[in-house]
């Protein structure tokens, strides 16, 4: 299997990924919930082997956000206990150029990590995320509003969140969209 390194800013065409190649396995309620973010962060897991943390084992901004934002649905899930996993299964560096044809080339493999996941809430992080899942999908999710598709045989609640990086100003607005639908993501379980 091609290997990518952290010089690559490219997909690799003939990569056979295991099941478990960017998707952390959650455990009790967090199985049931897939938090799909771009693709691997160099100061994330990339490196690290962790969703949210770096090599040192802090947890990276974007990951304290998002966990406030899954305590408020309840206050076991933490950032290990979620399923996790990323829409392009390659490392693009600095060239995002590259994010759109990567998620395309491993979307097959996506699927199959929500087929192998079977969760009943999916959680996407970003516009970017939640747009690539919408052309490769055939949908029209917006952020801040739930929605039940069918993808992967499933027919999971879908909620794209704006990404919870410190550095995005809209990432306020997700305790918002979190409350307002609590009922609706509750319901999922």
């Amino acid at each position: 299997m091609p290997k990518l390194s952290l010089n690559e800013d490219h997909c690799c065409d003939d990569a056979t990924l295991p099941i478990e190649k960017y998707l952390q396995m959650g455990r009790g309620l967090g199985h049931q919930i897939l938090v799909v973010a771009e693709s691997p962060a160099a100061n994330g897991w990339y490196k690290s082997g962790r969703a949210f943390y770096t090599v040192e084992g802090k947890v990276v901004g974007s990951g304290k956000n998002l966990l406030e934002c899954l305590e408020l649905i309840d206050k076991t899930l933490t950032l290990e206990t979620i399923s996790f996993t990323e829409i392009a299964k390659c490392f693009v560096a600095g060239n995002r150029k590259n994010l759109d044809l990567c998620a395309r080339k491993t979307w097959p493999h996506f699927l199959k990590q929500i087929d192998y996941i079977k969760p009943k809430l999916i959680i996407i992080l970003g516009q970017k995320t939640t747009d690539i899942f919408n052309q490769l999908a055939g949908t029209d999710l917006s952020v801040g509003n739930i929605t039940r598709l069918e993808i992967a045989n499933l027919k999971p609640m879908v909620l794209p969140l704006y990404h919870p990086s410190p550095a995005n100003p809209k990432r306020r607005y997700n305790k918002e969209i979190i409350t307002t639908n609590l009922a609706e993501i509750k319901s999922c379980f």
